[in-house]
């Protein structure tokens, strides 16, 4: 299968680029899945990724953040990860987004966790971010924080739908 690519810009102009395989291209909205070959976790969250995990990545066009479902080698899910985001923007060749450095944890037992507040705190407070996107920023936190049950349970019943189908 081709790659398809993920995205990344960093507030500070840097882009990463993250090979995946594209699952669904919808009207709005790309699931892409990508394969942890090493394994790992977050430094300050109580997640541990083992290797040959896999992770489901959904994006969409009119929202203001993405989700991530891991799940290990055995399809047990591990965690969700929602990232604040702008200007998602989606091709058929990659999906490019701005990312606004909040980041949430959902782990098993509907745990919620948020990373670095401190780094987009001092990134608003020295002016490196713009009025649109700490709007974009705070909508996520809003919307995650009220609905993020909700999106999970979107984003599994979409998986059911178009990722089982196309896991080989």
């Amino acid at each position: 299968m081709d790659v398809y690519l993920e995205v990344k810009l960093k507030p500070g102009g840097e882009r990463r680029e993250y090979p995946t395989r594209l699952v669904h291209l919808g009207r709005g909205f790309v699931i892409v899945r990508f394969e942890m070959q090493r394994g790992g976790g977050p430094p300050d969250i109580p997640v541990s990724v083992p290797p040959g995990s896999v992770s489901l990545g959904y994006f969409w066009a009119r929202r203001p953040y993405n989700l991530y479902r891991w799940r290990d080698p055995s399809g047990r899910l591990i965690a969700h990860r929602f990232d604040a985001v702008a200007d998602v923007a989606i091709a058929p060749e990659s999906v490019t987004y701005r990312d606004l450095v909040l980041d949430w944890w959902v782990l098993p037992g509907d745990v919620l966790l948020e990373e670095d507040r401190e780094e987009f705190e001092a990134l608003a407070g020295a002016g490196l971010l713009s009025a649109k996107d700490l709007a974009a920023a705070r909508a996520a936190d809003r919307e995650v924080h009220a609905r993020y049950r909700h999106i999970i349970d979107e984003a599994a019943r979409l998986e059911a739908r178009y990722a089982r189908a196309r896991k080989a």
